[in-house]
């Protein structure tokens, strides 16, 4: 996971009517689905891959695992499963950051009020009661910067949190995606008479009828 920071400093935290939405649960997402997602083969590419006659007496294939996580129902439904999640978090930490920001606005509205009272009422208010709104004044001064940090903190900790529950989910979906298809591999290979199987992303290039994605995907399916 990358650490990157999901609210802004103390200082423009805590005085700003708007903030950005968070942008470590967006990189997350972006990194789930690029590892879960990953990129599809055009339809009309895989059949005619799919098409290709399998060459006599051939040990080794291919297999596109991106493609199979993509296409196949369980690679699919452990996806939904992990967007499904990604949002959930996402919509709780926007809620809860915008709670805190709305009562952060209200104590700075209050302190902007204060400020005029006292700027206005200078040459009209006694001594005293300049002296005490002044003193209200720090007071608030110093209880929003410490309502700001407090926020700060907590929208990290719940960041760090959504992050880890999410990472949790994606590992126990990746075990129970790698369960299943090994077997898928082994089945295909064990029809074909294979030896080994490669991995797609690690080939510079390969005859596109040692490609057997489509038979992996039909296996998993069938799982």
């Amino acid at each position: 996971m990358h650490s990157l920071s999901t609210i802004q400093a103390a200082r423009g935290w805590g005085s700003r009517a708007h903030e950005d939405y968070p942008m470590r649960l967006v990189v997350l997402t972006t990194l789930l689905a690029a590892v879960l997602s990953g990129v599809t083969v055009a339809p009309a590419a895989a059949q005619a891959r799919s098409s290709l006659p399998f060459p006599a007496g051939t040990k080794y294939a291919f297999v596109d695992l991106q493609r199979v996580v993509a296409e196949s129902v369980p690679g699919q439904s452990a996806n939904a499963q992990v967007q499904q999640l990604l949002e959930a978090k996402r919509a709780e930490i926007e809620a809860r950051q915008a709670t805190l920001q709305t009562q952060i606005d209200a104590k700075n509205q209050s302190l902007l009020s204060m400020q005029q009272r006292l700027a206005q009422g200078e040459t009209v208010m006694s001594l005293e009661a300049r002296q005490g709104l002044t003193r209200d004044i720090a007071r608030l001064q110093v209880d929003i910067q410490r309502d700001t940090e407090d926020a700060q903190a907590e929208m990290q900790r719940v960041t760090q949190d959504a992050d880890a529950e999410v990472t949790d989910l994606q590992q126990r979906l990746q075990v129970d995606l790698d369960s299943r298809l090994g077997p898928a591999l082994a089945s295909v290979a064990s029809e074909r008479g294979i030896d080994f199987i490669l991995n797609s992303a690690g080939l510079v290039w390969a005859n596109p009828a040692l490609d057997l994605t489509q038979l992996v995907i039909d296996d998993l399916n069938r799982r």
